[in-house]
């Protein structure tokens, strides 16, 4: 049979055919909403936003032997530490809003919660720098199951620092790995049921004897990464959040430790993923064939539920948002009913807490992986208020926004995401301090000796390409060496597409962008994990390459052009 990459490669890209199932997998469907597929009407903020349960420790049990040497790997101290997770991945019926029908989700569950749980989110990691964990996930999809995507997984732990061999490569090469990265439903001829992740937790740069606290991260995600199959993977829900801590971002708004920053906390500390989906009247998530600029719905989840409602407190509250889309961006402000902006501080980026905060922002760009922290204070609204999280932005298709990177391309109408409804004054003992977790600049002589690469990012034949050629994950394009600096040069050639260019393993540091440096970088606050291209722009990229020699990708984190071969391999090499 012919996978999905061969139907490609022979040139029948034009119609989709093939690609994905086609609607006779939804045979509820009436035939007439093919003409015109829109989600049904919805009543927007009738339901209580969901909160992803956290994860729970299980009884210590002996992991696979890759990943029992890559913890034993890791000083003893931190081996002492470890946490042991398991999570099911399965199947479930759960409503995405009170008036719609139940949807087939994929999710990840915690082994020990409830199957009977109605979130759709993966559970929520807190995890603290130097205690490292062991994470066994468990597939439980049905085989033969229905509609999109493939039930053969592996697990990305977006903007973490870990071992090649537990980042979720998205597949088999013909170069002998010592792993297999996939793992399928009980019964698989050649794939076991389960994979286990190891996870260090450890500063970047302990290998080598010269940790860098300053690069810690903040809120990252985990997500399935499939090779040509992780936009309909992750489109039916397999995603959640891990958040990070340490001795300064202790989770404690009331830590009176020296150093400690007391940011909102506990209930006042809320991942939010926000996403958009397409859902025929029985329920069904959908993913149309043809999708190559990006997949775009028109209903808006927050934390898997349509346009839901918070209620808060009036006082401080840390949000950590995350793009879980697939391809739409999201230009996010914070209204009261009557449309005033309300402003709040950034405090971190998909790279972890800034330098210090970005005080009084009224909006943030947010493309696909992004994450931004924002702390927003109710404390001077009185109870009842009303306010809303909008999406400003004005994108119509898979190939991003209007014009350039720096216009603000707001949309006549904006999107109402969720509602926040301001309840009663509560003590808060939280704090913005003007310092976060600085860090210090690049040398010029560092940069003076940093090895150049280059990438073009363009659309060749009907797929997606890099430096003209799409993925191989047998071909490596770059090898750099444990200790190198480099300075990675990204370039979009594809015109009026946008591509985020995701690059794992490291952080970045941006240093230009189309022969200047934006705000962000230029004040030297934030690193990236993922970097924004806009149409026809070029950004240079510092990386500095520390721990876990192996093999690694960089791929456009608009899944459908991830999926479409925007990908590449790249290869630590050990000094």
């Amino acid at each position: 049979m012919w996978s999905r990459r061969d139907v490609i490669r022979l040139g029948m890209i034009g119609g989709g055919a093939a690609l994905i199932p086609s609607h006779h997998a939804f045979a509820a469907i009436p035939s007439s909403f093919w003409d015109d597929p829109k989600s049904p009407p919805t009543t927007p903020f009738i339901q209580p936003l969901p909160v992803p349960p956290g994860v729970q420790r299980v009884r210590p049990f002996v992991p696979d032997a890759r990943c029992a040497a890559e913890l034993a790997a890791l000083p003893a101290e931190a081996v002492a530490r470890t946490r042991i997770h398991q999570l099911i991945v399965e199947e479930r019926h759960i409503a995405l809003h009170p008036e719609l029908p139940p949807s087939r989700v994929w999710r990840y569950r915690d082994a020990l919660a409830s199957p009977t749980s109605g979130v759709a989110c993966g559970p929520t990691f807190q995890g603290r720098m130097g205690d490292p964990c062991i994470v066994r996930f468990i597939n439980r999809l049905p085989p033969d199951h229905a509609g999109f995507g493939v039930t053969e997984l592996t697990t990305h732990l977006h903007g973490g620092h870990i071992p090649a061999a537990s980042d979720g490569f998205p597949g088999p090469i013909a170069e002998p790995l010592p792993f297999n990265p996939l793992f399928a439903p009980p019964g698989h001829p050649h794939l076991p049921d389960h994979y286990d992740y190891c996870y260090p937790m450890l500063d970047v740069g302990f290998s080598t004897g010269e940790p860098d606290p300053s690069e810690r991260p903040s809120t990252i995600w985990y997500h399935d990464h499939s090779l040509d199959y992780t936009g309909p993977n992750v489109l039916r829900g397999l995603a959640g959040f891990y958040l990070v801590f340490d001795e300064k971002d202790s989770g404690d708004e009331t830590d009176t430790t020296p150093g400690a920053l007391r940011l909102p906390s506990g209930a006042f500390d809320v991942p939010l993923v926000l996403a958009d989906r397409l859902i025929a009247p029985d329920g069904s998530l959908l993913y149309l064939p043809g999708q190559f600029d990006g997949f775009l719905g028109d209903k808006f989840l927050v934390n898997g539920a349509v346009q839901p409602y918070l209620q808060v407190k009036a006082r401080k509250y840390r949000f950590r948002v995350l793009n879980g889309s697939n391809a739409r961006m999201y230009r996010v402000a914070v209204v009261t009913a009557s449309g005033q902006v309300v402003p709040y501080d950034i405090i971190a980026t998909e790279g972890g807490l800034l330098s210090g905060p970005l005080r009084d922002q009224t909006s943030v760009m947010l493309s696909m992986s992004h994450r931004r922290e924002l702390v927003l204070d109710f404390s001077g609204f009185p109870p009842g208020t009303v306010l809303y999280l909008i999406d400003l932005l004005g994108q119509e298709d898979g190939r991003g926004p209007k014009g350039k990177f720096e216009d603000e391309d707001y949309a006549e109408q904006p999107t109402r995401l969720m509602k926040f409804i301001v309840g009663e004054a509560v003590p808060d003992p939280s704090q913005v301090p003007s310092e976060l977790r600085p860090f210090a600049p690049i040398s010029s002589g560092v940069l003076a000796t940093a090895k150049r690469r280059q990438f073009e990012f363009e659309r060749r034949h009907g797929v997606w390409v890099i430096n003209g050629e799409p993925v191989d994950l047998d071909r490596i394009v770059a090898r750099p060496k444990v200790g190198d600096h480099e300075i990675w040069r990204f370039v979009n050639k594809s015109g009026g597409w946008w591509h985020p260019i995701h690059v794992h393993l490291e952080f970045a540091r941006i240093i230009s962008r189309d022969g200047g440096v934006p705000p962000l970088e230029r004040d030297g606050v934030a690193r990236a994990d993922s970097i924004l291209l806009g149409p026809n722009s070029e950004v240079e990229a510092f990386y500095r390459f520390r721990d876990f020699p192996g093999a690694w990708v960089f791929h456009c984190h608009n899944i459908e052009h991830e999926d479409h071969f925007m990908m590449a391999r790249w290869q630590l090499e050990a000094e």
